[in-house]
């Protein structure tokens, strides 16, 4: 169910940087100096696992204003509709937050781990989801041994992404993009 746009951009870009918050003013010169060398890359995740993330959040969206923003480690309901009141442009889920599916929102990207939770997703209309922890489940070959079984889904493998198996995840059929927090690696 995933925005048109947003799916294009993603697959064009083919890294979702995952900014796990720190300070302020560390996140903006992380960023800075990963944007000025990877000018294609216009979506950025930023998650929500520290007290100040989502106040960092808001701030990155102020100082990088030609790039879109979205929300990570979303884990209720509650986080997703302040995220939507500040207007961020995605949201992501390490696994299935069944009150955020509830909201059938086209913004929404669900994680999940197995062939069960993937077809669940898939009979809820999601057609897009975060493979994770990729690194802790058969990595691209679960991915490679169902391509063809779940074809209408697209992923987005997180958790282990290196410079090893990148172009392998990349390869693959049914993958959207990869997510990395070790984005400076790429």
């Amino acid at each position: 169910m995933l925005n048109s746009e947003l799916q294009l951009k993603l697959k064009e870009q083919k890294i979702l940087p995952i900014l796990n918050t720190t300070t302020l003013s560390n996140d903006i010169d992380r960023l800075s100096k990963y944007l000025e060398k990877n000018r294609s890359i216009r979506y950025i995740e930023v998650t929500l696992r520290e007290n100040q993330s989502f106040d960092i959040a808001l701030e990155l969206q102020k100082h990088f204003t030609k790039h879109k923003f979205g929300l990570g480690s979303v884990l209720t309901k509650e986080d997703f509709i302040k995220g939507q009141d500040h207007n961020f442009n995605f949201f992501v889920s390490p696994g299935i937050v069944d009150e955020v599916l509830e909201i059938n929102n086209l913004l929404y990207i669900p994680g999940a781990e197995t062939v069960s939770e993937f077809i669940y997703l898939y009979k809820k209309g999601y057609k897009i989801i975060k493979f994770f922890p990729a690194n802790l489940n058969g990595e691209q070959k679960k991915l490679q041994s169902i391509e063809n079984i779940l074809k209408d889904i697209k992923f987005i493998p997180t958790g282990g992404v290196n410079k090893d198996n990148i172009n392998k995840y990349l390869d693959l059929k049914n993958v959207l993009c990869v997510g990395a927090s070790n984005f400076e690696e790429f």
